[in-house]
């Protein structure tokens, strides 16, 4: 359920501590997903749609991080792709939506976790100049909330493709997130940019770089050779930029999850 009820108190002498409410959704329909046809996931402010969409995907959803360590995951269940029907009562925001997708996750799967956190080597993700403005491709959301019905051009998220990011109504944090995978190491967001934002980011993935400026080509289309790499890119199209950095990398370790009962 999606509530905000009454707290469970607990009492010691002389304070007073409030247990977090769970998020959940009122209403949840998972199934396994037999056509492979399609995918993605959709938010609305009442509620979430996966479609065809890998566990892993799903897990990496739920925790806002690609830092999973699925070892102890049976590989059938990694492989399998989902369809969600969620919905809540009350409007949904924010991180609300990860908070209740973890909750369904913890429910239909037996899920169950912790936390590490070593050093390593990540990126910090930065303004290019401090103090400058925006990059020409990076404006604030004039809309944060999800809209009631997602199309092409509205939606709430990241379209990902081959060197190339699509954001609607995007935080700081989950742009940092998604940069982690073409920039090759976990990436941290120390811009103290708050709000949400909409941006278009293109460059040329490294293994599209050639030499000799003849272009490689995916599904017959012509990948440019001679364009911004990702690093040039977040500079001069959202302002932007990575810088090296030592830090804390929390990952989500599963340590067990089964096939769930589909309703």
């Amino acid at each position: 359920m999606f509530r905000f009820g009454a707290l469970v108190l607990f009492c010691a002498p002389g304070l007073l501590f409030a247990q977090p409410q769970r998020l959940e959704f009122d209403v949840a329909s998972l199934k396994i997903n037999k056509d492979n046809e399609g995918g993605g996931i959709i938010r609305t402010p009442g509620g979430l749609m996966a479609r065809n969409a890998p566990f892993v995907t799903l897990i990496e959803m739920a925790f806002q991080t690609r830092q999973i360590d699925l070892e102890h995951v049976p590989h059938a269940l990694r492989a399998q792709h989902f369809d969600i029907l969620a919905k809540a009562v009350q409007k949904i925001t924010g991180d609300q939506y990860w908070d209740m997708l973890r909750a369904l996750l913890e429910d239909r799967f037996k899920l169950t976790y912790h936390r590490e956190t070593k050093e390593a080597q990540i990126y910090v993700l930065v303004l290019r100049k401090k103090d400058a403005d925006l990059g020409p491709k990076l404006k604030r959301s004039q809309d944060p909330n999800c809209p009631s019905n997602p199309s092409a051009l509205a939606f709430c998220g990241v379209s990902p493709g081959l060197g190339r990011f699509i954001g609607k109504r995007v935080p700081m944090a989950r742009l940092a997130q998604e940069l982690s995978a073409p920039a090759g190491r976990p990436v941290l967001d120390r811009t103290q940019l708050t709000g949400a934002f909409d941006f278009e980011l293109a460059w040329t993935p490294d293994e599209f770089r050639t030499v000799d400026g003849r272009p490689k080509y995916v599904n017959g289309n012509p990948i440019d050779p001679s364009g911004p790499s990702l690093f040039e890119a977040l500079q001069q199209q959202l302002g932007l930029k990575l810088e090296p950095a030592r830090g804390p990398v929390e990952t989500i370790v599963i340590d067990s999850a089964q096939p769930p009962e589909e309703n």
